[in-house]
């Protein structure tokens, strides 16, 4: 059967509504099983203009699916995005699926120039990832106990299609040369330093931080960080903590968040550490992993906890799993560093 395929349209709230509420969607998606008509409408009326979102339509103008692309916020990850797909439980396997990934592949290839699509999928949905295998999607690890589903977390397969120019994605596994490289350990005297919670006066400290070459080489941070930025996201933060010098100098930052609002994610955390490079090795990141490991598991409702790190990042990675994190993925070409597109890790660890 041929589909039409168009854009979500607010007038598609009903439609919509039927489709999310399947059986079928609930159990293999992020959706919940009893959603108002309300709450679809207002979803539709002020749809995010960044997410581009299609319906399927049967000959006769009757949805029957909705897939999208989701693409990254953060500056260094504006080249991937997220696909997610749905399709009413009385038309599965009758091509509905196909025509959709089709239609946001063309317009990820010819429109957005995207160069990695990634997914998730429940371990179980077979049909699903059959589907995306079809349509050069390709398995980078299993997320452990992602998705909350009948009372139980399920493992989520994580799938991407890549699409990259020769010579753009660099999967080297030589650690990240710092711009500075520090005096080694044993030539330094260990400096006193304590945590606390950080407060939006530490903005100037942490811009400082965070204006490393080799910070920036091993995170999401850009060049010339701005203090006022800094300053909103301190005010915002729970869970953020500092390192503080004797001097008064801001030598580590770490905090923990919520990577997403969706109920069925809420048992999840993410993490991210930054250390001075000149405090690297002495005792800064294990004291403040240490600190943010007891705050979630004595005192935060979080069941699992995550983190992105660069592959080639021996140190970090090293400290992680001495602290219980497991490679859980290996996710190609995730981010943009130094003009070309780099692996990254993704690590978790269960603290309930």
């Amino acid at each position: 059967m041929h589909y039409q395929i168009r854009r979500l349209a607010p007038t598609d709230a009903a439609a919509l509504h039927r489709l999310r509420t399947s059986p079928g969607v609930v159990r293999n998606t992020l959706q919940q099983p009893f959603q108002s008509l309300a709450s679809v409408q207002q979803l539709l009326d002020n749809f995010p203009p960044h997410i581009h979102a299609l319906v399927a339509c049967t000959p006769d103008g009757e949805l029957v699916g909705c897939g999208g692309l989701h693409p990254a916020i953060p500056p260094r990850r504006r080249h991937t995005a997220l696909l997610f797909l749905m399709v009413r439980d009385d038309w599965q396997g009758k091509g509905v699926g196909g025509a959709l990934m089709r239609a946001l592949l063309d317009y990820a290839d010819n429109w957005l120039d995207l160069k990695r699509i990634e997914l998730d999928a429940v371990h179980d949905n077979h049909g699903a990832i059959a589907l995306y295998e079809r349509y050069g999607f390709m398995h980078e690890g299993v997320a452990r106990g992602f998705n909350l589903r009948e009372g139980v977390y399920e493992d989520a397969v994580l799938m991407a299609r890549l699409r990259f120019r020769p010579g753009e994605h660099v999967a080297s596994t030589r650690p990240a040369e710092p711009a500075t490289r520090p005096a080694p350990r044993q030539d330094r005297p260990r400096q006193l330093f304590h945590l606390r919670h950080s407060e939006p006066a530490d903005a100037a400290g942490v811009a400082a931080l965070m204006a490393h070459d080799s910070v920036q080489a091993n995170t999401l941070q850009l060049p010339y960080p701005d203090e006022n930025a800094w300053r909103q996201r301190l005010s915002d933060c729970k869970y953020s903590l500092v390192a503080e010098a004797a001097d008064g100098s801001i030598v580590g930052n770490a905090a923990i968040w919520q990577p997403s609002d969706n109920p069925r994610l809420g048992h999840i955390a993410e993490l991210g550490i930054i250390v001075h490079p000149a405090q690297h090795g002495q005792g800064v990141g294990s004291a403040l992993l240490q600190a943010l490991l007891g705050q979630v598991s004595d005192y935060l409702p979080y069941r699992r906890l995550q983190l992105m790190v660069f592959s080639d990042n021996a140190a970090a990675i090293a400290l992680y799993e001495k602290y219980g994190f497991a490679r859980e993925a290996t996710l190609r070409g995730d981010s943009l560093r130094h003009g070309g597109y780099h692996d990254s890790l993704l690590m978790a660890r269960a603290v309930k």
